[in-house]
């Protein structure tokens, strides 16, 4: 060994440096996947969510109403972090506008706060439609603080 070292130092102090160096690196590498890892779902998109939080008693309460409405079948809604999706199912000769209008209906629940935090979408269905003919299913997308609903353009020509 004292041979082999004698013959070839530089080679063995170039190996050894370029071992620290990749040893340095896996463990910059290894620390920088395993810190990413360990942070909030949404990062901090979600702050000041305590301020606005919809509790379970208020999602219950507001999808009661919609029920309530003419021509609405079922209803949920789902929470996912800023977003709200209303689901709502409508019988078989509801139009496009009676849909529309109920969807809109929907903001009126919220304080301005609320809508201006939360993004909200809209997916209005019927229990029964032709498939060829009905602009159903719907979709509609409003942005936080936007002051409209978006409606998809899904009309068959």
């Amino acid at each position: 060994m004292k041979k082999f070292y004698k013959e070839n130092r530089v080679f063995v102090i170039l190996m050894g440096i370029a071992l620290v160096c990749i040893a340095i690196i896996i463990g910059l590498l290894a620390s920088y996947v395993l810190s990413s890892n360990g942070g909030e779902k949404y990062g901090n998109r979600l702050d000041g969510i305590s301020d606005v939080e919809i509790k379970d008693e208020f999602k219950d309460e507001m999808e009661s109403k919609i029920l309530e409405k003419e021509k609405v079948e079922d209803t949920k809604i789902n929470i996912h972090g800023k977003i709200i999706n209303f689901n709502i199912k409508f019988q078989k000769d509801t139009s496009v506008t009676e849909a529309q209008s109920v969807a809109t209906s929907c903001m009126e629940f919220f304080e301005e706060d609320y809508l201006n935090y939360y993004d909200i979408q809209f997916f209005l269905t019927k229990s029964e439609y032709e498939e060829s003919t009905s602009t159903f299913p719907m979709l509609g997308y409003r942005k936080a603080q936007a002051a409209n609903i978006t409606w998809s353009n899904n009309s068959k020509k």
